[in-house]
Formats: structure tokens, sequence, C-alpha cells
């Protein structure tokens, strides 16, 4: 079944946690926890169809895994440029749909709700805030929170990007926003 789930990293970025947001994750009754993500997730047959990333600390043998289609490009990025930094925005967003729009009161019916923002991170120094919602990035629609993932995959640390976001009160407004580079989990 695909999920969206967020995960956090308590020890990622000097002590304060990294929230990432998964799209398509898989739920597994695999045990996941602390210290041994990262592990195949396998079929019957061997095949491995995710990558196992993280448990459920709210449930007993609940996991999560990125689907290996969504991890394949990424995994073949990293093998042709293994030294390559990859680019990080600092936001963990929602894809908006109308009954979120409706729920939270936003101006637009789609697009990627910042429902968290890295602190002193690229979208935070820039002046995005939690509540804004991106609807473009760098002239390309946004409509969807797996949309704003593959647009700054598509760029490199150090890239400016003009950000079009609708803010909590309807208002309209661009940010120029110089991508950094994406933090490593730690131990």
């Amino acid at each position: 079944m695909a999920r969206t789930i967020q995960a956090t990293d308590p020890n990622g970025g000097n002590g304060q946690g990294i929230t990432r947001t998964y799209q398509d994750a898989l739920q597994t009754d695999a045990a996941i926890n602390p210290g041994n993500s990262g592990g195949p997730l396998v079929d019957y047959a061997g095949n491995v169809i995710g990558i196992n990333t993280a448990g459920n600390s709210q449930a007993e043998n609940i996991g999560f895994s990125i689907a290996i289609n969504a991890a394949k490009p990424i995994i073949d990025q990293v093998i042709e440029h293994p030294s390559a930094a990859a680019p990080f925005l600092g936001v963990t967003s929602e894809t908006v749909n109308s009954g979120l729009a409706l729920e939270f009161g936003l101006g637009v019916n789609h697009g990627a709700v910042v429902v968290n923002l890295a602190a002193d991170g690229p979208a935070a120094k820039a002046g995005i805030k939690v509540g804004d919602v991106i609807v473009a990035f760098d002239g390309k629609a946004i409509n969807t929170s797996d949309d704003l993932g593959q647009a700054i995959l598509a760029k490199k640390p150090g890239d400016q990007v003009r950000i079009d976001v609708v803010r909590p009160d309807g208002a309209n407004a661009s940010v120029t926003v110089t991508l950094g580079v994406r933090p490593l989990p730690t131990p």
C-alpha cells in the first residue's frame, strides 16, 4: 500500500532533527528500528522492491520502504557521480488537494504546502514559511509534493531558483532561493 509518511532523523543537522517526507512509501510488516534501515525489501521471488527506511514508533512491526522505482533514478545518479552533493531546499511538504485546502483554508487546491522548515535552511533564509504553498519552482508548475522533490533533484547545490508561493492569507509571492547541500544523516 503506497502512503505518504514523515520520518525524523533525530541526530541530523547539528543535533536538530531533519524531517523527511516520503511519497508513495510501501507499508511492510518488517520491523525497522533505528540503525537497521537501508536494507532491501524483497518479494517472494527475491526481487528488491524497496529500501527499508522508517519504522512506526506507534505500532509494533510496521515499517515503511521507499519503492525501488522511486529510488532507482537517485541510485543511478549516485553511481554515475558518486561524490556529487545533492541539492537541498530545506522544506518538508505535503501535496495540497481539495480536502487539505478546505481544512486549512489554503488559497489554492494544488501545490506543495510547507509543513516544516529546516532551521537556517535555504528556504527559511529566503523567507519561505510554514503554511506557504509552493506552486512553481524555477518556472515549472508544482502540483504535488512529488513534483517539488523532482524539481529540486533536477538542480545542483548553489543553483538559484525562483519559487512562487501562495501565502496562508492568499497573497502571491516570489522568492529567490540558493539551494544548499542536503545534509547527510548521522549514524
